[in-house]
């Protein structure tokens, strides 16, 4: 037996094609005993008409068939069952054989010849994203209770808790972070747990405003000036009853926030021209990614307008620190993206690594905006790498290390790559390994112990095809 067990996925379904009846009954009797159902096929094309009737976690498919190639049997597959994580066998690792699978997004292989070990892990690690996958999904979607803030770490279940503490409380609150964090979100969501989600949400961009802060905060009636040929109620209004979102708060003019005040703290504002007194009840909430305590002792912010502006104060944490986000938020949108276009979006787990290594200074905002591009762009409905790769290209240059630490990685790579290939063809026979490499017996044990190989993986292995 192999010296590396995982647990089998309960209930994992594993389909098998391979037109060598050998190589089928290996992978099937080392798989069944590892606990996987499997069903194998030496036909790719009988394996397609039953892939229509049941649904598979996991296929391995060998490269090279003479009914039908193994890339084109998965891309039949993928069309009808976009979840089913694919395992490739095939030969040598040559660039004629992987670019197309790696176009595809699969990006799981079996190199020939492999050992119970090898077959075992391979299947594991594909199964491992897949039920990554999931978990991150359920459990996001049961934690975040309807929350449109998503995510897994702890600063962001932090947040949803506070939105829920704070939502049914009525008192202004100051949303603070960099731009694309989010903020807007959290805004939306005290809204709509709040009393008052019934009635509207007003979001107001104060960057945009400029000189006409006042009139469009507050209204204005018709002849208070040069164009104002009617009547209006302003933001604060049309809110009545609901939530007024201030964005980029820190932007309104200095005269503005003085009757901004007066307006939080009776609850009373007049109209541009007009002196009578209007009431309304609108809730608070201001976000900025400004300091906005700097911005107090420069002038340039009335202090007395920021402590009742932050009754209570949310702060969000740039995505770049909380990169266990960002695979929920990639679901998230490639979810939010194919329902628009009534079709499902699946994306491999080499083009994931790709997004999250990146840095991300425009926050969620520009992940979302890169992921809606990618998906726009992509060959087909599995997002691979050469899919993300086209739009952001590499997410970092490669490092450059010393001479000393390339000849020994090297190195390293070359010894595990001749001697697995002397001990497969060995078949587990020490003497017969021994006459392959000319190594003495001490020196070889050493080695394949540094390695992390042992002679009783290989001692078992069947002839296949190369």
């Amino acid at each position: 037996m192999s010296t590396y067990k995982a647990r089998a996925v309960k209930n994992a379904q594993v389909l098998i094609v391979d037109d060598e009846p050998s190589i089928v009954d290996f992978i099937a009797t080392t798989l069944s005993a590892n606990g996987y159902a499997i069903e194998a096929h030496s036909d790719p094309l009988e394996a397609l008409k039953n892939t229509k009737r049941k649904v598979f976690d996991l296929a391995i498919v060998d490269i090279n068939m003479p009914e039908m190639n193994g890339i084109e049997f998965s891309r039949k597959l993928l069309e009808t069952s976009i979840s089913t994580e694919v395992v490739i066998i095939t030969g040598l690792p040559d660039e004629e054989n992987l670019d197309p699978c790696l176009r595809m997004g699969l990006t799981h292989f079996l190199f020939k010849p492999f050992n119970e070990s090898q077959l075992v892990y391979t299947v594991y690690a594909a199964l491992h994203f897949k039920r990554l996958r999931n978990a991150f999904v359920a459990s996001t979607s049961s934690e975040r209770k309807g929350s449109g803030y998503i995510g897994v770490s702890m600063s962001t279940r932090d947040i949803r808790d506070e939105i829920a503490s704070l939502a049914g409380l009525d008192i202004p609150v100051l949303v603070l972070g960099k731009s694309g964090t989010g903020k807007e979100i959290i805004a939306r969501d005290i809204h709509r747990n709040s009393s008052r989600s019934r009635s509207v949400f007003m979001p107001v961009n104060c960057a945009v405003l400029g000189t006409l802060a006042e009139t469009e905060l507050f209204g204005h009636v018709s002849g208070a000036f040069t164009g104002a040929v009617k009547s209006t109620k302003g933001y604060i209004g049309t809110a009545d009853g609901g939530t007024l979102f201030f964005d980029e708060v820190g932007e309104l003019p200095l005269e503005v926030q003085a009757k901004l005040l007066r307006f939080l703290d009776e609850g009373e504002y007049s109209r541009v021209g007009e002196a009578k007194i209007h009431k309304v009840d609108v809730r608070i909430v201001a976000a900025t990614n400004r300091n906005l305590e700097e911005m107090c002792r420069s002038g340039r912010f009335r202090e007395d307008l920021y402590y009742r502006l932050s009754a209570s104060i949310i702060e969000t944490t740039p995505l770049d620190e909380r990169k266990g986000d960002i695979l929920p938020l990639i679901w998230h949108f490639l979810d939010l993206f194919g329902t628009a276009k009534n079709i499902t979006y699946e994306i491999s787990a080499d083009a994931v690594s790709q997004l999250i290594e990146r840095d991300w200074p425009g926050n969620v905002r520009q992940l979302k905006q890169t992921l809606y591009k990618i998906s726009q762009m992509a060959t087909s409905r599995k997002i691979s790498l050469a899919d993300v790769r086209r739009v952001v290209g590499d997410s970092k240059p490669e490092a450059v290390v010393s001479y000393k630490d390339a000849k020994e990685q090297a190195l390293e790579e070359f010894d595990r790559e001749y001697l697995m290939k002397t001990l497969s063809l060995s078949q587990g026979s020490l003497q017969h390994a021994l006459k392959l490499s000319g190594m003495h017996k001490k020196n070889f044990y050493a080695k394949i112990k540094e390695l992390g190989l042992a002679m009783k993986d290989f001692a078992n292995l069947q002839n296949r095809k190369t």
